[in-house]
């Protein structure tokens, strides 16, 4: 069994998810895209970059789906 060491990666991925909940809207894709290059980058599956994506994909369908109502 490997246990995962707790890493400056993990720091990061931990603020990250604090980032998306305090984000912006407008700043959603932008957090987005600097998600995607952490997982890219990173040696292992990192959970918590997983669930940050996951949350702000949500978030932007969530706006578009709520911009696509009111036309």
């Amino acid at each position: 069994m490997i246990f995962r060491k707790s890493t400056e990666n993990e720091l990061n991925s931990k603020e990250i998810l604090n980032q998306v909940n305090r984000c912006k809207p407008e700043e959603l894709e932008n957090l987005l895209n600097q998600i995607e290059t952490k997982i890219e980058e990173s040696q292992y599956e990192d959970r918590d970059l997983l669930f940050a994506k996951t949350m702000t994909t949500s978030r932007l369908a969530s706006m578009r789906s709520n911009d696509q109502a009111f036309i």
